[in-house]
């Protein structure tokens, strides 16, 4: 007889939403650096919306975080261990160690936030202002794209480690997946955010586009790859709502109908429609597909 498993009762609109913000915060983050170390002024732009989008998104993750223990008082548990009577650090629990990347990624993010409004002159009176210069910021940069990156994948993992039949027989492609989505809903939002401020990348940078269809293509193999090594127990995700929306919106919708409108238009200039319109479409369709995809996998893993 097999033994009853613990179903951890996650729900999609603390959790789930915890995994799509973060991630989309992380990968925005990395772009940002990307551009911001291999790009130059040339790249200026994305790395500065890049920043200036992580930061924000980041903080919005602890509130999700500490309302779905049930309990908000307990949240400091999840930094240190106190059985023993005295807290430590403990860093044999992933949800530990993940909240301590978290609170890294978002020290960094900070310091790359603030450092942008430094040299646009929107913040005169910041502290350590006058020690900010293209070297440290590369540095902080680095570190935290490591510790946002972090953050994106162990939310996978800790899936992966769980008991729950489908989560475990994933092990360990979810926090690649999600890495790789992470990547895809970060670049979703940098073109969101240029769009409304009418500052498009520019045609001439195709690293960013290249990159943009690279994370949505790995993306899709890491989709194929998870549902063929979870073999039976992907029933949750070939059946039903999580169906429409791993399938539907996921993969249709938020990344084969994306590539494919991108690679299309990219070849061809007669599509009728603005550049402007056709970003904000499909960053829209990346970002609510983004969504769907970690809705779909907490719901999935806890069905009986």
């Amino acid at each position: 007889m097999n033994p009853e498993v613990h179903i951890p009762g996650w729900e999609w609109y603390y959790v789930a939403m915890y995994f799509f913000i973060a991630g989309i915060s992380a990968g925005a983050y990395f772009i940002g650096t990307l551009a911001e170390i291999f790009g130059g002024e040339r790249h200026r732009e994305i790395s500065r919306t890049g920043f200036y989008i992580a930061f924000p998104l980041i903080l919005l993750t602890p509130p999700l975080l500490i309302a779905d223990l049930g309990r908000p008082e307990r949240f400091w548990h999840l930094l240190f261990h106190a059985k023993s009577g005295f807290p430590y650090m403990n860093f044999q629990s992933p949800l530990s160690v993940g909240s301590w990347a978290l609170l890294l990624f978002g020290a960094m993010a900070f310091l790359s936030f603030l450092d942008n409004l430094v040299s646009e002159g929107k913040l005169q009176s910041a502290p350590f202002a006058k020690a900010y210069s293209r070297i440290p910021r590369k540095w902080y940069a680095v570190v935290g794209s490591i510790a946002g990156f972090f953050v994106a994948g162990y939310t996978g993992v800790i899936l992966n480690i769980t008991a729950r039949p489908f989560w475990a027989a994933t092990d360990p492609l979810v926090g690649a997946l999600f890495i790789a989505s992470a990547a895809s809903t970060g670049a979703a939002a940098i073109y969101l955010a240029m769009a409304w401020r009418k500052q498009l990348a520019d045609p001439g940078l195709p690293g960013f586009d290249l990159f943009d269809r690279l994370s949505k293509i790995l993306e899709l193999v890491l989709v194929v790859g998870m549902v063929v090594l979870a073999g039976n127990y992907a029933a949750p995700l070939m059946k039903g709502f999580n169906a429409l929306m791993f399938w539907g919106g996921a993969v249709l919708l938020g990344t084969l109908l994306p590539l494919a409108a991108g690679w299309y238009a990219t070849r061809s200039a007669a599509s009728g429609v603005p550049a402007e319109r056709l970003a904000t479409i499909l960053a829209v369709l990346v970002l609510v597909g983004g969504a769907l995809l970690r809705i779909s996998m907490v719901h999935a893993g806890q069905v009986q």
